[in-house]
């Protein structure tokens, strides 16, 4: 609950117009669409690869429960990444520079548990890793997600260059 409330507080600060929602153009709407197709896809591929993962009997080293979660994330990785590199990501009414630093934020919330895990000597429990993984999985989320939008900028920024010539 306390969740719920401390979001609606982060993304009216993080738009324009102090809307809990973003805007989005028919344009962009058409093109998240297609991006959510991709992400259920992924999920799904992901989730029957994982089923017969399961069945196959094979241990790792990782919790059942972070095979999951790593589902979940690729999911919203793709989803993520097919925005980004159809200039999709950012809504009408999104202050870029805001949610910039709520992902910072959220990156640096992420690092702390694992650091503090790898310190103490805990990320493993009884040979398997658990709990601290989740964060290193959103950590590997949060940077393939800025790695794209960086190539993305480069990408635009060189196409804009050629342009001018």
């Amino acid at each position: 609950m306390i969740a719920a409330v401390l979001l609606v507080f982060i993304f009216k600060f993080a738009n324009k117009d102090h809307s809990v929602k973003t805007h989005y153009d028919e344009r962009q709407k058409a093109v998240r669409g297609k991006a959510y197709r991709l992400a259920f896809y992924t999920a799904v591929f992901y989730n029957a690869a994982l089923m017969c993962f399961f069945m196959s009997g094979i241990e790792t080293p990782l919790e059942n429960y972070v095979l999951v979660f790593i589902g979940v994330v690729l999911a919203c990785t793709v989803l993520a990444v097919y925005c980004i590199w159809n200039d999709v990501y950012w809504g009408l009414n999104n202050d870029h520079r805001r949610y910039h630093v709520i992902f910072a934020v959220a990156l640096v919330l992420n690092i702390l548990p694992v650091y503090m895990n790898a310190r103490g000597g805990s990320i493993m429990d009884e040979g398997r890793l658990g709990i601290p993984m989740l964060n290193v999985v959103v950590i590997a989320m949060v940077i393939i997600i800025y790695g794209v939008m960086i190539a993305k900028k480069i990408r635009d920024n060189g196409a804009n260059g050629r342009d001018d010539a």
